[in-house]
């Protein structure tokens, strides 16, 4: 099971806000389309996995569980604000970025990690962990029944140099908390133990927060969330993801040289914590 993960200086750059889907890297509302499965590897992304001897293809895009639903994205009921989550818990926080240690800047402060994310290239090392405040559009109740999850592609692991935030993993466990191995043949949201799942309620003025913990040992995978919901006699399925339609994405760090930022330090060393 994935250890819940909380970072001391920054997560992953994930900040989105949806409604159908209105996203943006972190977390100021912006328009946006609906997410698409990507279809092969973005420039200077390595190739999708596939067989030796055999041209690279995409991965399977189909939803990683049931989807069917009536109303799909802009016309949801509901709004979904996505952040990063654990904050206060650093060595869960982890980057691959494709530069040496001398051409990645220090760590940012919690406000400026979308900046710094964007500037590097970084992309989640290992665990990503975000939350999902989802919160009702006007007097209706709305019950989500359901969430999924859409691999867009998986590929071989970045072949990237690994930055730690911190040191140190831990923490508690929100009401509602998911883990998600994307390892898995078809991959799912579990209930983390001791917390609570779906069918959950919200209105407007009865938000609730979701927590989805993420985690990759053997892969470069890019994924979406997609939550069902249903509203007097409306369904429907709203797609979650980062701003412009781009998914999640989640690479594994083992194997990869690892460097952390010492407190009081003037540059990144090696981390005496390689895996």
């Amino acid at each position: 099971m994935i250890a819940a993960v909380t970072a001391a200086a920054v997560l992953a750059a994930l900040g989105a806000v949806a409604t159908g889907l209105k996203t943006h890297p972190g977390g100021d509302p912006t328009s946006a389309p609906a997410p698409a499965a990507d279809t092969g590897p973005s420039a200077g992304s390595p190739a999708p996995l596939s067989p030796p001897g055999a041209a690279p293809v995409a991965a399977d895009v189909t939803p990683s569980g049931p989807t069917g639903a009536a109303d799909q994205g802009a016309s949801a009921p509901i709004t979904v604000t996505v952040r990063p989550s654990r904050r206060d818990d650093p060595e869960c926080n982890q980057y691959v970025i494709d530069r040496p240690p001398s051409e990645v800047p220090r760590p940012p402060a919690v406000v400026d990690a979308p900046a710094w994310v964007a500037k590097t290239g970084a992309v989640a090392g290992h665990y990503q962990s975000i939350g999902l405040t989802v919160q009702g559009i006007g007097s209706d109740t709305v019950v989500l029944t359901a969430l999924n999850v859409r691999i867009a592609r998986i590929a071989a692991p970045l072949a990237w140099n690994a930055y730690s935030m911190g040191e140190g993993c831990g923490g508690g466990v929100d009401v509602h908390s998911f883990d998600l191995d994307l390892d898995a043949a078809r991959p799912r949201p579990v209930v983390f133990e001791g917390s609570t799942g779906l069918p959950l309620k919200v209105s407007e003025r009865d938000p609730e927060v979701i927590e989805v913990n993420a985690e990759t040992t053997s892969h470069d995978v890019s994924w979406y969330l997609e939550l069902e919901w249903s509203s007097g006699n409306r369904t429907g399925t709203l797609p979650i993801g980062l701003g412009d339609g781009a998914p999640f994405r989640t690479s594994a760090v083992k194997g990869r040289p690892l460097y952390r930022y010492p407190t009081g330090g003037k540059a990144w060393e090696p981390s005496p914590f390689q895996k």
